[in-house]
């Protein structure tokens, strides 16, 4: 008989032990997934999550995800967000910025003698915010250290500069995941990317909120 008491009372011990533990877990689980710190994820453990959900892309000494953190973890109390350092992240892709600028960067002013800007065809700044919009833009005079260090660009020159990431869909698969810089919030519904917001303003604009970019759109001094 006492032996069937010692048995039944460490029996009901591990059964107490076992459900504290699981107790604790489940808070564990939720927060990792989408709570406010990052957390070390493989690209096989992001693709293979299913449902709707995001993927905040980020780093240590980055001041645009600085700009946006408490704006991230608000959205996260809504939204599934799975926050991810891309120095943790093994298997991601660089974004070639040189062919980018090439490709979408338009020369479209230039400073006179006077130091006046002079937009070509006779556009007015009301039209160049037209057709060069702040959301994917920025209005940029190129000046000698920026000549120096991009290719192609001409030293005092007016360019509107494409800062939008133009990625493919070959480029949003596991395989070839390509990160061109961060900030970056990437959205999955069941293991694919369909949409992707860059950089602090598109984030902002993104979630509609009322935080400034950091950086300016016009920047012709």
């Amino acid at each position: 008989m006492r032996k069937k008491i010692i048995n039944s009372i460490i029996v009901l011990f591990v059964l107490l032990f076992i459900g504290g533990g699981l107790f604790f877990l489940v808070p564990r689980v939720r927060e990792e997934t989408t709570g406010s710190r990052n957390i070390k994820y493989t690209l096989e453990q992001l693709y293979n999550q299913s449902g709707h959900f995001y993927v905040y892309f980020n780093r240590e000494d980055c001041p645009y995800c600085d700009n946006v953190k408490k704006d991230i973890e608000k959205f996260a109390k809504d939204e599934k967000v799975i926050m991810v350092d891309t120095e943790l992240l093994k298997g991601i892709k660089n974004y070639d910025w040189d062919a980018h600028e090439v490709k979408y960067d338009v020369e479209i002013g230039e400073k006179t003698d006077g130091r006046a800007i002079k937009f070509y065809d006779g556009k007015t700044e009301k039209d160049i915010k037209q057709l060069y919009p702040s959301l994917n833009y920025k209005i940029l005079w190129v000046n000698q250290r920026y000549a120096e260090l991009h290719e192609g660009k001409k030293y005092g020159k007016v360019y509107a500069v494409y800062t939008h990431p133009v990625l493919e869909k070959e480029d949003l698969k596991k395989e070839n995941l390509i990160i061109p810089a961060v900030p970056i919030l990437m959205e999955f519904r069941d293991h694919v990317v369909i949409n992707y917001f860059f950089d602090d303003k598109e984030i902002i604009a993104f979630l509609k909120l009322n935080t400034k970019p950091l950086d300016s759109y016009w920047n012709l001094d």
